[in-house]
Order: C-alpha cells, then structure tokens, then sequence
C-alpha cells in the first residue's frame, strides 16, 4: 500500500477535551517550560484557592506532572470524545492496582507494584518519593482525593475550554482535509521530530522510537493548544497518539528560552556539581556524606545542592536530624528531551 493511501486509511484527528484537561494541568505544573501559555498560568494560579494550589503541586509530584496519567485515557475509547467529565470517569473506574501503577509510570513493573500494594517493602520502595510512598500506603484514599482535586479543578479549565474549544473543532476538520489532499505532507509537519521513512514512522524524544507501518492499526492526531514545545506521544499496542500544536490568536505569547532549561543547563555545568548528582543518582546521602566522599566542605556541598535541587534534578527527605537527597533518574530522559525541545524552538530573537 502506498504511503499516502496508509495515513488516510490508518491516521485519525480527534478533539478530546480530557487530554487538554490535563494538558493544561501539566502547564499549571509546570509553567516556565512553556513561555507560551504564561499569561493564562498566571491568570488561573492566581484564580485557585489555597487548597487546590497544594493539591496541583501535590499530585504533580505523584503523577509525573500529569504525563503519566493520561496513559489512562485510551484514544480510541469513544465516551472520551464527549467530555472531560467522561475523561475524569474512566479513570475513576481503573483498577486500584492500574491506578497506582500508572500514577508512578512504566519505570516500575506492574508486578512489582502489586507486592507493594499487597505489603512488600523492599529496598526500592523506599527509594520512592514520600508522596509515592503514602499513595502505595493509602491508594483508595488517595485516588478519592485525586478525583475530588479533578473536579474542583475542572470550572476553572472550563472557563478556558469554552475560548480555545472552537479553534480545536475547526482544527480537526482541517487536518482531515489535508489529509485527504496532502497526507505525507501534512505529517511531516505535525513536529519536527517525527519522520516518515518508507517502511516505519519514527519518533525521537530521549531516545528514537520506530514503528513499521505494517504493525500499526491506527494513528491518532490530537489537537492542544497547550503542548508547545512538547512532542507528546501515547504508545499502546498496535496504536500511537501524537499532539498537534494548534495556536490560537490572542492565547499564544512570543517563544523565549524556557527558564527551566536554563536552570538544567547551569546545574550540570560544573564537574564537582555533576560528579554529586551521578552519586545521588545511586544512593541517597546527606551533606554530610556527599561533603566526605568528593573531599569538599559542607557549604559548597550546600551550594551544590541548592542548584540541583532547583533544576529539579534531585529530591531530599529529612531522617531524623539530617536531609537525605536523591537524585532523579528519569530526569536525564527529559533532559535530553528538553534540549531537542529547545533546538526545535523558533530562534526568539528572529523574526
């Protein structure tokens, strides 16, 4: 079968509301990595209560800044289409076991999140983040509280929802005319990281993922006006979902330099700096430690830390009269990510 007849017969474009739900979530998360959406960020956080500020940045920490969860909401589930209510639905009716273990992400098997939910505790188990723990300790509690933040969230999404709703509809209908007229063309230009080769599409976020087009039921394109500067892909079996940035005027603001890879970039720029990190990324320690085993003082210890610690790199807990950091692994896939991210961005200083 030819390309173009492929993508017309196995490529869908499809509005859905509960992935721009948490989408906007994300950003709320996670601001500074997208320069575009400021201006709303800043609308919204100052529009949520105290209470709801405190969930957002709690359940950012459980949920992988929202990414993971939405591995919940299958593309292809049709009630999906209909509302974000029927979003926040289909994960309030996930197992408690696929609940927890989507909320922690694919770095950890669903086996062995099952002998933590039934008592285990291992090693690893407390190597996880506090907020990981307590969900594993109190998983109905938590999810309870997961739904009841959604909710309370969603008439402030609403509000934004009803402006950028008819640009995603008319989006839609866009990208299915093109594709009909220019399907390579038109997926050639949903991101500059995605590539069409003969035989396999192919992606690259942290490293390079590719599908051959034989093994693919079905490719769905979804429309966000909140995704920049992301490539966001959903693998499933036998399926893939990619995001089409759509801007809208009057939301967008000018691209700049996302402070938070400033920060990355200025955190690994030193050699003491790294070498801690890399020892984090093994095992936790205090100051104290980290201070004997790369022979350097407490204070530029600290000062290390400190710069880590704001690029998000590590995290600490306190033990008794001592904090414990440790590093974030999954942090050097977005590292690398962020840096394609960056290089893929329009130069802000041109045009």
């Amino acid at each position: 079968m030819a390309l173009e007849q492929w993508i017309k017969k196995h490529v869908l474009v499809l509005y859905i509301p509960s992935y721009e739900f948490f989408n906007s979530l994300h950003v709320l998360g996670h601001p500074e990595h997208h320069t575009t959406r400021l201006k709303w960020v800043e609308e919204t956080l100052k529009a949520l209560p105290a209470h709801l500020l405190r969930e957002l940045e709690y359940f950012k920490v459980l949920s992988n800044e929202y990414l993971d969860i939405m591995d919940a909401l299958e593309p292809w589930c049709t009630p999906l289409y209909d509302s974000v209510e029927a979003g926040i639905e289909q994960i309030e009716t996930l197992p408690l076991e696929k609940f927890v273990a989507t909320m922690l992400g694919p770095n950890f098997h669903p086996h062995k999140v099952s002998a933590w939910l039934n008592g285990e505790r291992d090693e690893l188990f407390h190597q996880l983040k506090p907020e990981h723990r307590e969900m594993i300790n109190h998983p109905l509690t938590t999810k309870a509280r997961f739904i009841d933040f959604l909710h309370q969230y969603l008439p402030y999404f609403q509000k934004e929802q009803r402006r950028i709703e008819p640009w995603l509809i008319r989006a839609v209908y866009e990208a299915q005319e093109r594709i009909e007229k220019e399907p390579v063309k038109f997926m050639e230009e949903i991101h500059p990281r995605l590539r069409l080769h003969d035989y396999y599409l192919e992606f690259h976020k942290y490293k390079t993922f590719r599908f051959a087009y034989q093994d693919l039921q079905q490719v769905y394109i979804k429309p966000s006006t909140f995704i920049s500067p992301h490539l966001l892909l959903g693998i499933y079996t036998e399926r893939l979902s990619v995001a089409l940035l759509i801007d809208v005027p009057g939301t967008t603001e000018k691209k700049s330099i996302p402070a938070d890879f400033i920060r990355t970039m200025k955190a690994l720029s030193d050699s003491t700096r790294v070498s801690i990190f890399k020892s984090l990324l093994g095992h936790p320690y205090c100051i104290q430690q980290l201070a004997d085993l790369h022979g350097v003082s407490e204070p530029a210890v600290s000062k290390h830390i400190k710069l880590l610690a704001e690029a998000e790199l590590i995290w600490g807990e306190r033990r008794g009269h001592y904090v414990f950091y440790k590093g974030i692994p999954s942090r050097l896939e977005m590292f690398t990510v962020d840096i394609h991210q960056f290089l893929d961005m329009p130069d802000p200083n041109s045009g």
